[in-house]
């Protein structure tokens, strides 16, 4: 589990952040894992409903993209 903002954050800011959350996990790929790195990956408030993220931009990174 991390945390890649606030709720005082604008929408750009923490979309900046998720983003750049996930491109350092999928970088982080050891070239011995085949198939899928990440399967899913999902974004919980506190209090609110929780939303599944779309990863397939993430699927085609790995270490051959650092």
């Amino acid at each position: 589990m991390s945390k890649f903002g606030k709720r005082d954050f604008s929408n750009e800011n923490l979309e900046t952040n998720l983003d750049a959350l996930l491109r350092s996990i999928a970088q982080k790929r050891p070239e011995t894992i085949k198939g899928r790195y990440m399967q899913k990956a999902l974004v919980k408030t506190s209090m609110g409903p929780t939303v599944k993220l779309d990863l397939t931009p993430y699927q085609a990174m790995g270490a051959s993209a650092q």
